[in-house]
Order: C-alpha cells, then sequence, then structure tokens
C-alpha cells in the first residue's frame, strides 16, 4: 500500500513538473525558460539509402538515419561524448526511418516523391553511429526515446534537360516532413530528466541534401526539425 501511495506521488509531482515547463513558468527548481513558438527543436545529420521493391506489387522503400547535432533546451556537452569530435562517432542521439513510396511526379526539371513512414529517436549513452561504411543499424541502438509517423514530400532538382546542351542538374533535394508524435517518454541524462515531446504532437522537418560521391547510399542530409512544444528538461 505504502509504495503504490510513493509510486503515485512520484507521478503527481513528475506531471507538475511537466504541466510548469509546458506553460512556461520558471520556478526555484532551475526550471529551463519557454522558447518562443517556432523555434528549432532538433538540428540533425544523416543520409538516406533508397531500394527498389521486394516483389511484385509492393512499394519502393527508403531509410533514412543519422544523429541529432543540437536538441534545443540541451547544451552540446549532454547530447556528445566527452573529449571527441562531434559526430555521428559521438553523438548520444540518434534517429532511423523507414518508408515506403507512395508516389513520384516528374515536373520539368523536378522530380517530386511523396513517401509515409515513421521516425525512432534513440538515446545511446556509448555513441558508435557509422555513416562512412555505412552501418544504418548503429543508428537503432539504445534506447527509443520519441516515435512518430510522418508523411514527407522530396522534390529533386535532378531530371536532365531534353537539350543535351544545357547545363545539368543539381542534384539537389529539399524535404518537407510532418511528423505526428505516438510514443514519448521521459529518460535520465545526467543530473536532469528530458523529454523531448508530447504524444500527438506534432513537429515539421525540413532539411536539404544532395548527392553523395562515394555512391554507397543515395543522398546525404542536413536540417532541422520545429515544434509549437518545446523540449521540457527538469530536475
Amino acid at each position: 500500500m505504502r509504495s503504490r501511495m510513493v509510486l503515485g506521488i512520484s507521478r503527481i509531482i513528475l506531471g507538475l513538473f511537466l504541466l510548469v515547463r509546458i506553460v512556461g513558468v520558471t520556478s526555484a527548481q532551475g526550471l529551463l525558460s519557454l522558447p518562443a513558438q517556432h523555434e528549432a527543436t532538433f538540428e540533425f545529420v544523416g543520409q538516406v539509402k533508397n531500394l527498389p521493391p521486394a516483389g511484385p506489387g509492393l512499394p519502393a522503400t527508403s531509410v533514412q538515419y543519422g544523429y541529432l547535432s543540437h536538441i534545443q533546451s540541451l547544451d552540446d556537452t549532454q547530447i556528445y561524448l566527452p573529449g571527441v569530435p562531434q559526430d555521428e562517432k559521438s553523438a548520444l542521439f540518434t534517429f532511423y526511418n523507414d518508408s515506403v513510396t507512395e508516389k513520384v511526379t516528374n515536373h520539368g526539371s523536378l522530380k517530386i516523391v511523396i513517401r509515409e513512414g515513421t521516425t525512432t529517436i534513440y538515446h545511446n549513452s556509448i555513441g558508435g553511429g557509422d555513416l562512412t561504411t555505412p552501418n544504418p543499424d548503429s543508428f537503432r541502438q539504445g534506447t527509443p526515446v520519441l516515435t512518430t509517423k510522418w508523411r514527407h514530400q522530396v522534390v529533386f532538382d535532378a531530371n536532365p534537360s531534353p537539350n543535351p546542351i544545357d547545363p545539368p542538374r543539381t542534384n539537389l533535394f529539399f524535404v518537407t516532413w510532418w511528423h505526428t508524435i505516438t510514443a514519448a517518454q521521459v529518460f535520465p541524462l545526467g543530473e536532469d530528466h528530458v523529454l523531448l515531446g508530447r504524444v500527438g504532437g506534432t513537429l515539421k522537418q525540413h532539411l536539404v541534401g544532395g548527392v553523395d560521391f562515394t555512391g554507397k547510399v543515395n543522398g546525404k542530409f542536413a536540417g532541422y526539425a520545429e515544434s509549437t512544444l518545446p523540449v521540457v528538461v527538469f530536475r
């Protein structure tokens, strides 16, 4: 009976912390200030590998993976291993996306691709991501701390001109995601506890990508995600 009461009190206290953080009230416990709406929530670096249909009647698929290079309300010392370069090998937060291709449209020099899929963000306290080999599975190690379902639109500047003397296209691509958060959990990070998002909340994500000159993947990219709700950090 006593243990259930202590657990119930703990949940109430946690709920109050989250409520105070969300409405932006600063207290003596040192809650961080509420950022402006639509501020960047995450910055990220990653790459994409597109795969043909696995069989007749099946859709093409795509995986995207990488690491979070910045998280709102956290210091960079909290999201990388210390004393080493800040890259995928030392990043403590990684992401992995699974998706299927819904539609491809050619429009002049542009190719437009619609996909739907899921994202999982992981907290991996030992790092070890590998973009070079590459090893996509190295970006889905550790504890899942946020998952979403999403739809995105990719716009490629890739289609060649019918005039052979025209200059080549840039092969840049631009992507916009619309995420809905399906799962999120509070997790410890040093002396702090962190919640990256709330179930039912939304994220809008943007990136710019280009050709991978090694040919090992279809492209490399970087960008950011924004939300109207902040990352929650409390002690």
